[in-house]
């Protein structure tokens, strides 16, 4: 009996002790982590900064999004996050779309979001006090001052010193680009040197950058700059009508001025600590379950996004045509990137704000898928022509079959002609080549021209 006992009082004892270590909060990062984790954006402007923070929150939409500016490399500023109003995203990861280099970094460390994220949510004070260390340490190594491009004023907040970054212009945004090897000068933490994300070879975000900090093109994004610093209480803060003529769609209350994380938006990552699981993780499951059934809460849970279902299926089309080159038979791709009903990969070229354009940057993005086209519909054409040949010769010997056959194909020829021409101006047609990215007015390009 004694032992019986005792066995049952050690599986007491046990499932009691897994319980509180499943209650206990993760080990918070201390400042070599954390300065680590914050050295690559610490730098940025401060409404970048702040909606990228509250944009980490939710990685899965971050994902989604950096795919979408990766489809549309020309979209930028606030015609970008107007592009996708219509994306059940957080407001925070559509605003990131106005900067395109930042979307970019993000899309290609999914596990630095996550952390950066959590850091947010679990210890906001101690990330933005690390932001302010690694200013300082910039600006005492020479590498963060005021120029063409930010502002940098510094304040006295009782005994702390605020480092705030803004545009000089406040129309041009510019996010800069830099080493966090070299901009920070000597490393306070050799066991934890600072993340460093440089852009991929080749990228349109590559640079030839070797120290200091670098520039790219300004960005023309002023509604999309609605986030900011709350440095003395450890939060964010929320220009609403800044927010608002941009999120038409999900617009805040005027007294909504504080960041509010929306669990229903986190997706399938699960949150780090134990307060915040026991505090969102319901509403983030709940989310989920309605994401997967084809809805989409807006930020603040306000309802499903328009065409949830719809959306749903089009970003999966979508991602196959991305990933395989190939279109999925009744969809297409208009000029924003997004998938639509009825035909082809469509890809307007030289009208409007459209992402992809034939022949200019956005062709870049679509080489790989292009050059499979290329291949496929050589491949087609020459099956074509193997099973075609002995149709062609079949009736060699038989000259009144072989000038039947000549005067029903002039007849054709004709036709195709008369008709080409009549849809090559009409916008809704035009000369087929195949099922790839519509260029100008309707002509189809892609797997294996029509004549």
């Amino acid at each position: 009996m004694t032992g019986q006992f005792s066995r049952w009082l050690a599986c007491v004892l046990l499932m009691c002790g897994t319980a509180l270590a499943s209650a206990q909060d993760a080990p918070k990062l201390d400042n070599a982590q954390l300065d680590q984790l914050m050295a690559p954006v610490a730098l940025y402007p401060d409404a970048v900064l702040s909606q990228l923070l509250m944009a980490s929150t939710y990685p899965d939409d971050v994902k989604e999004a950096a795919d979408w500016s990766k489809r549309n490399p020309s979209q930028s500023g606030d015609a970008a996050v107007k592009a996708v109003e219509n994306e059940p995203w957080d407001p925070s990861v559509k605003s990131l779309l106005a900067f395109p280099s930042v979307m970019d970094m993000a899309g290609r460390e999914p596990q630095w979001v996550v952390q950066m994220g959590n850091a947010f949510l679990d210890q906001p004070n101690d990330v933005m006090d690390s932001v302010q260390r690694l200013r300082s340490q910039a600006q005492a190594a020479g590498s963060l001052k005021s120029n063409e491009q930010q502002t940098v004023t510094v304040q006295s907040q009782g005994p702390q010193q605020i480092i705030q970054i803004e545009p000089a212009n406040p129309q041009v945004v510019y996010v800069p680009q830099y080493n966090p090897t070299v901009v920070y000068g000597a490393w306070a933490y050799p066991a934890y040197p600072p993340y460093y994300y440089p852009p991929l070879p080749g990228s349109v975000f590559a640079t030839s950058l070797v120290a200091g900090i670098g520039w790219g093109l300004g960005v023309a994004a002023v509604n999309s700059m609605w986030g900011g610093f709350n440095w003395g209480r450890g939060d964010v803060n929320i220009n609403v009508n800044r927010y608002n003529n941009i999120n038409v769609n999900n617009r805040l209350s005027a007294n909504q001025t504080n960041f509010q994380h929306n669990a229903a938006r986190r997706g399938s990552t699960p949150y780090n600590s134990a307060s915040n699981r026991n505090r969102f993780d319901a509403q983030r499951q709940s989310g989920l379950a309605n994401r997967d059934r084809g809805g989409g809460n807006l930020a603040g849970g306000r309802g499903a996004a328009p065409g949830g279902r719809d959306a749903a299926r089009d970003r999966a089309a979508q991602s196959f045509q991305s990933r395989t080159g190939q279109s999925i038979p009744g969809h297409r791709v208009d000029g924003g990137g997004r998938m639509a009903q009825g035909g082809a990969a469509q890809n307007r070229s030289g009208q409007g704000a459209a992402g992809n354009r034939v022949g200019q940057g956005g062709g870049q993005a679509r080489e790989s898928a292009a050059s499979r086209q290329n291949r496929d519909r050589a491949s087609a054409q020459a099956r074509s022509r193997a099973a075609n040949h002995d149709n062609a010769f079949r009736d060699a010997g038989n000259g009144a079959k072989v000038r039947q056959q000549a005067q029903r194909g002039n007849i054709q020829h004709a036709s195709a002609q008369r008709g080409g021409a009549n849809r090559s101006f009409s916008g809704g047609g035009g000369a087929r080549m195949g099922g790839g990215a519509r260029a100008g007015g309707g002509g189809h390009m892609g797997g294996g021209r029509r004549r």
